[in-house]
């Protein structure tokens, strides 16, 4: 299955990839924006901005099972490989909430400072990284530790994604027509990649 958020339309559309037709429609919260599958590929979770929550949804019964807390204002998601636990930005805030599952309780908050964006997990599932669009960085979690470190990267860092194999990440810029080359271990950009127009959700082919 694959699913397309509908901001203003609060709810979800459930599409079968086999015959390529939509098969349900499932309310969800106000301003649902970003979506991830569970270890489960008949669960996602989905931000609902307009209402601090995210929806656990069945895809195979066409319901909400749960709404989780989640700040103020989630948007992107990152779950853990193992599927019990969601990352999820409180983007206007300026922090990352990180839920158990299977509690559906916010178990750590990271404060990050400044408006951020997209987000995603290391290929270790060590380090949580993300990017602070409006102070110019890019963060990595360490979350043995819970330590927060950062580096420069300007203008705008928008979204980003693991380049699983590389020891790299991919972040675009809001404000610049290019992807950057960051190095994970050090957050040093190794280069950059011109596109066309404003980069936004990257999805790596494994």
């Amino acid at each position: 299955s694959a699913i397309a958020t509908h901001p203003f339309g609060d709810g979800v559309s459930v599409i079968d990839l086999e015959v390529l037709e939509l098969v349900a429609w499932i309310p969800t919260g106000s301003m649902p924006n970003y979506a991830a599958f569970g270890s489960d590929n008949g669960v996602a979770y989905v931000s609902n901005a307009g209402n601090g929550t995210i929806s656990e949804v069945d895809l195979v019964s066409g319901i909400v099972r749960r709404n989780l807390i989640a700040g103020e204002a989630p948007e992107h998601l990152a779950i853990s490989s193992d599927g019990g636990t969601l990352f999820v930005a409180d983007a206007d805030i300026g922090r990352v909430v990180e839920i158990e599952l299977s509690s559906g309780r916010d178990v750590r908050t990271f404060d990050i400072g400044g408006e951020i964006h997209g987000l995603d997990l290391s290929e270790d599932q060590t380090h949580l990284f993300v990017a602070a669009k409006e102070t110019d960085r890019v963060v990595s979690i360490d979350l043995n530790s819970s330590k927060i470190i950062s580096r420069a990267l300007s203008p705008a860092p928008y979204h980003l994604t693991t380049i699983s194999g590389t020891g790299t990440i991919f972040v675009s810029s809001r404000d610049e027509p290019k992807v950057w080359i960051v190095d994970a271990d050090t957050l040093a950009a190794l280069g950059e990649i011109p596109i066309e127009g404003e980069g936004h959700q990257m999805v790596v082919r494994r």
